[in-house]
């Protein structure tokens, strides 16, 4: 009796089509984005709104030519059941683009199941501008009624409107997919274009720290330390005790001269980017070979004419550098970049780097002018993209050269590392949330104070020994030298893991070595030309029971528990150990 009653309240199909609103069904369909979602929607709808027991949703792969069975109810047969098109009933309909209502299913020419249950069906196109991309299928009203051309009328009102809801739902998701692999290939080019970034400096009295802050995943501004070949001509320069030195290091690369280049490639993105590439390359190239800031832009004006002289993005503005260790001079030329600041660390003042020259590119003579000027210790140099002057705020005001000098001046008594991090963070406290219309490029370049002992040694463990006793001969006088034994622990430690854990044994790559002797305090400082390593992930694997036995993050507690202090580089590739006279 109760089945009896559930069946009288049921509304008929003409009653459901007639009070129901399509409007709502819409709405209903619409509501999410998601594929599946959809077509799990449609199939329920329409069997609700034709009281069917079962049904699916087949949509067309049209390279396959086949249907492939993607959302169902009611049936034994799972999704991706493929039928060729023209095969069976729900094949016939998309071939021929025409609905079919069936009294009796299983008698009909054109079944091709196995399911000898199934008794009326519709089957109707989804059809969207005219081309069939799926069908819709519906068998078995409950009411143990046969379907008839009404139902068919109603159904493939249903279908016109379910259609256009899956076609776009398909389409989201092809454009969502289309769009991860850009957004992936867009993350490996920017990886790429930061592993051509070159940061690494050859001279270990000499520190430099940068970042690269693109409007987009890519961008055409750039950054490079460029290292001299050791085997060129102006090795002839130096003194034989200086080229001496040099033939003990296992390395290919001057330790006392290397280039430096900022520049910005016009526009920005993905071809911006490109271009920057070549550009570092030929730049890198040129440069390993000769010193002359000029010779080497004027190669690059040529090559990038050359290559890129019908591109609309025909120019880029350029600063590029060549630093002497042996007397302290920087000789520069300017391609139309924005002039770099040196800030003066015993005065406190500043001057602009400026200088004559197009920018790369736009003209057949750059008519580049080449400048000198000689730096002292303590002295700072921030280089820079015009996206960092020409930052953007909420008001429209740009950040500008005045606010930049009140910036580096606030902040010129901090370590080069906190200055950069003060820089950045001016800068986004300036812009707030509004969008910068280019790319941010920063380089920080600061000779240290004069030390006591500057060394470069290649990677190799057998040149330990020397280092260290280098290292206790340059620290006779200070006074807190009772127990070398214990220096040379923790010298040896960190050197160890410069070559193997930092540099990897690669014999290419050099360790720096600077020392400064007080009598009551020493500093050692030891880089590497690695990646580096995570301090605070190391500290906290080993704040539980400290395990000696372990060679992960063992050379870090040894020298902690013998120094006076240890700290680390944010990048993780530079050591200061610090002992003092009175511990």
């Amino acid at each position: 009796m109760i089945e009896s009653i559930n069946e009288d309240t049921r509304k008929s199909p003409e009653e459901a089509f007639s009070n129901g609103d399509f409007y709502r069904i819409g709405r209903l369909l619409t509501s999410s984005l998601s594929l599946t979602t959809r077509l799990d929607r449609v199939i329920e709808q329409a069997m609700e709104l034709l009281q069917a027991d079962r049904g699916s949703i087949m949509l067309l792969d049209e390279e396959a030519q086949e249907l492939v069975v993607k959302a169902s109810r009611g049936l034994s047969s799972s999704r991706e059941f493929r039928v060729s098109v023209g095969q069976g009933i729900a094949g016939w309909v998309a071939k021929h683009g025409d609905p079919l209502v069936l009294q009796d299913v299983v008698s009909d020419r054109r079944f091709t199941g196995t399911d000898d249950s199934v008794k009326s069906a519709l089957a109707v196109p989804l059809r969207v501008e005219g081309k069939v991309i799926g069908v819709l299928n519906i068998s078995n009203a409950v009411r143990k009624r046969r379907f008839d051309n009404q139902d068919l009328e109603h159904l493939s009102a249903f279908a016109d409107m379910a259609a256009v809801a899956i076609e776009n739902a398909r389409l989201y998701e092809a454009l969502r997919r289309d769009q991860e692999q850009v957004n992936k290939e867009l993350r490996m080019a920017s990886r790429i274009q930061r592993s051509i970034i070159s940061t690494h400096v050859p001279c270990a009295s000499v520190r430099m720290v940068s970042r690269l802050m693109p409007a987009s995943a890519v961008g055409g501004d750039f950054f490079s330390i460029i290292p001299l070949d050791r085997d060129t001509q102006f090795c002839f320069y130096c003194s034989s005790e200086v080229q001496d030195r040099c033939q003990k290091l296992r390395t290919e690369f001057c330790p006392n001269k290397f280039g430096l280049m900022i520049g910005d490639v016009a526009n920005k993105g993905m071809p911006a980017a490109l271009i920057m590439s070549v550009l570092t390359t030929i730049l890198y190239e040129v440069g390993r070979h000769h010193i002359s800031p000029r010779a080497i832009l004027n190669e690059a004006n040529a090559a990038f004419r050359r290559f890129f002289n019908e591109s609309q993005y025909g120019f880029a503005t350029l600063f590029y550098a060549f630093y002497d260790n042996t007397d302290n001079t920087l000789t520069y030329t300017k391609a139309g970049h924005e002039p770099p600041l040196l800030l003066r660390g015993r005065s406190g003042d500043y001057e602009y780097l400026e200088g004559e020259g197009f920018p790369v590119g736009l003209m057949e003579d750059g008519a580049y002018q080449e400048k000198t000027v000689r730096l002292e210790r303590e002295d700072r140099i921030l280089l820079y993209t015009d996206g960092l002057t020409g930052a953007l705020n909420s008001k429209g005001e740009i950040l500008g050269r005045k606010r930049l000098v009140e910036v580096v001046k606030s902040h010129a008594g901090e370590d080069i590392e906190a200055f950069l991090d003060a820089l950045a963070d001016e800068i986004m406290l300036f812009s707030g949330d509004a969008p910068q219309p280019d790319d941010i490029a920063v380089m920080v370049m600061e000779l240290e104070d004069l030390y006591d002992l500057t060394m470069t040694v290649g990677t190799d463990v057998l040149q330990i020994r020397y280092v260290i006793n280098s290292v206790l001969e340059t620290l006779q006088g200070f006074e807190g030298l009772k127990d070398p034994i214990t220096l040379r622990l923790c010298l040896e430690e960190l050197l160890h893991n410069a070559m193997e854990h930092g540099n990897r044994c690669d014999v290419s790559k050099k360790v720096y070595i600077t020392v400064k002797a007080e009598p009551t305090r020493a500093t050692i400082r030891v880089r590497d030309e690695g990646e580096g390593f995570d301090l605070k992930r190391v500290t906290d694997a080993n704040a539980g029971e400290p395990d000696v036995l372990s060679e992960r993050g063992r050379g870090i507690l040894i020298v902690r528990h013998y120094a006076d202090e240890l700290r680390f580089n944010r990048e993780g590739n530079e050591a200061t150990l610090v002992f003092t006279a009175d511990r």
